[in-house]
C-alpha cells in the first residue's frame, strides 16, 4: 500500500461519510484451508489459505431501518489499464454483493472507462471528482475537527491501520478472523462465531492496554453490523415473532433449525438413557442466547439509532487505537445519548458473554457515556 493509495482511501472515506455511511478501509478476502493434503506447498511447508482480493474501501449505511446497503471502492494511483480494472471492480463488487461499487483514481479517467463504467454500473472519480462530489452532499457534522479528523488524516489512518500488528500470539485467531474469517464466513453465522473468538481469547486481552480496547471497540462495531443483518432477516419473516426468527436465522433457516431441534430431542434421550452424562448439554442455543435475544429486541426498537453507533464507534476505535483520549462532549454533534447506549449495550453483551474482563465495559462506558473509569 503505498502513501498515495492511502490518501484516495482516506479521501474516498470521506466521502462516503459525508453521504451518511459508516467506513472501513483494507477488507481483506480470501479462502479458507483446503482439505489437509492441499495444506502444504511443494517446499512442504504450510501454504495457508489463499488470499483472492481486498476493499480499499467499504462504506455501510442502512435502508428501510435495518437493511445493510454497501458500497465499495477502490483506489490506485497508476495511470493505465484502467478498462481492465473496471471488469475487475465489477466482479469484487458481485462477489461481495455490494450495492454500489466505485472506482478512483488520482488523476486521468479515460473516455473509455467512463463509457464502461456506465454498461457496468460503477461510479468513476478523480481527485477533483471527489472534491467536487463532497460539495453535493454537506454535512451537520464536523470532518475537520479531532477526533472525527483522526480517520481523514493520512498519518492516523496509517496509524490506526498498523495498530493490531505485532500484538500478542496467542491473540493471532481472533486478529485472523476479525480481518479475514468474518467477511469470509455466511453472515447468519457471525452471531455465534464473534463471540466464540472472543470467548477464546479472553485471559488475553487487558483492558487497560489501548490497542485491546480499540480491538474490542472494533469487534463491537462489527457485532453490530450482523445484529442488523439478524434484524432485517427477523423483519421480513417474523416481525411479530422475533424469538422465532432470531432462532431460524442462527441455524441458516427453517430447515437449519428444525435439524438443530430433532437433534436436541435425540440428544435428550441419550442424556435420559444414561448414555450421555446428566450434566451434558443437549440444547441447540448457546447459553447466552437470552442475552442476545434481549439485544437484538433493544435494536430492533430503534434502528434509527444504529447507524450513529456504528459511527461513534468507528471514531472512538480509531481514537483508542491512537491511544489519545476523548470524552462524549469532544465528539460535538456527532454524539447522541440513545445511540452511544445502544454501543454501550452492545459491548456489554460481548462482555457478558465471552467473559472477557469488566474493565472493558467499564472503558466503553466511559467513552461513550462519559462515566469515570475506577483505576
Amino acid at each position: 500500500m503505498t502513501e498515495k493509495d492511502l490518501g484516495l482511501k482516506v479521501a474516498s472515506r470521506r466521502l462516503l461519510w459525508r453521504m451518511g455511511n459508516t467506513t472501513r478501509l483494507d477488507v481483506q478476502l480470501r479462502g479458507v484451508w483446503g482439505p489437509p493434503q492441499q495444506e502444504k506447498s511443494r517446499s512442504g511447508r504450510s501454504s495457508g489459505p489463499e488470499a483472492f482480493t481486498d476493499l480499499d474501501v467499504l462504506g455501510l449505511s442502512l435502508t428501510g431501518g435495518a437493511r445493510v446497503h454497501s458500497t465499495v471502492v477502490d483506489c490506485k494511483t497508476t495511470q493505465g489499464g484502467s478498462t481492465g480494472r473496471m471488469f475487475w471492480v465489477r466482479g469484487v463488487g458481485d462477489f461481495f454483493a455490494a450495492d454500489d461499487a466505485y472506482m478512483v483514481r488520482d488523476t486521468v479517467v479515460s473516455d473509455a472507462a467512463r463509457q464502461l463504467a456506465t454498461r457496468l454500473q460503477i461510479t468513476t472519480l478523480n481527485s477533483a471528482d471527489l472534491s467536487r462530489l463532497e460539495e453535493l452532499h454537506p454535512c451537520d457534522i464536523s470532518l475537520d475537527t479531532a477526533p472525527i479528523s483522526y480517520l481523514f488524516d493520512l498519518d492516523s489512518a496509517a496509524a490506526v491501520l498498523a495498530a493490531f500488528n505485532g500484538l500478542d500470539r496467542r491473540l493471532k485467531p481472533l486478529l485472523e478472523y476479525r480481518e479475514f474469517g468474518y467477511w469470509l464466513y455466511d453472515e447468519y453465522r457471525n452471531l455465534i462465531q464473534l463471540v466464540e473468538h472472543l470467548k477464546a481469547c479472553a485471559d488475553h486481552l487487558d483492558p487497560r492496554n489501548p490497542r485491546h480496547l480499540a480491538l474490542v471497540l472494533d469487534l463491537t462495531w462489527l457485532y453490530l453490523v450482523s445484529l442488523c443483518h439478524a434484524i432485517h432477516s427477523i423483519r421480513a419473516a417474523h416481525v411479530a415473532n422475533p424469538d422465532r426468527g432470531l432462532q431460524e436465522y442462527l441455524f441458516g433457516g427453517v430447515l437449519g433449525l428444525r435439524e438443530k431441534e430433532q437433534l436436541s430431542v435425540l440428544l435428550e434421550g441419550l442424556r435420559v438413557g444414561g448414555v450421555l452424562p446428566t450434566d451434558a448439554r443437549v440444547d441447540p442455543l448457546p447459553g447466552y442466547y437470552p442475552k442476545l435475544r434481549e439485544l437484538v429486541t433493544r435494536v430492533m426498537r430503534r434502528p434509527d439509532r444504529v447507524l450513529p453507533a456504528l459511527r461513534l464507534l468507528e471514531v472512538l476505535t480509531a481514537v483508542t487505537a491512537l491511544a489519545k483520549r476523548v470524552e462524549p462532549a469532544d465528539l460535538s454533534s456527532l454524539h447522541e445519548d440513545l445511540a452511544a447506549k445502544q454501543a454501550v449495550d452492545v459491548v456489554q453483551f460481548l462482555v457478558a458473554a465471552t467473559g472477557i474482563d469488566e474493565g472493558f465495559r467499564a472503558r466503553a462506558r466511559s467513552l461513550l457515556l462519559g462515566e469515570a473509569v475506577s483505576q
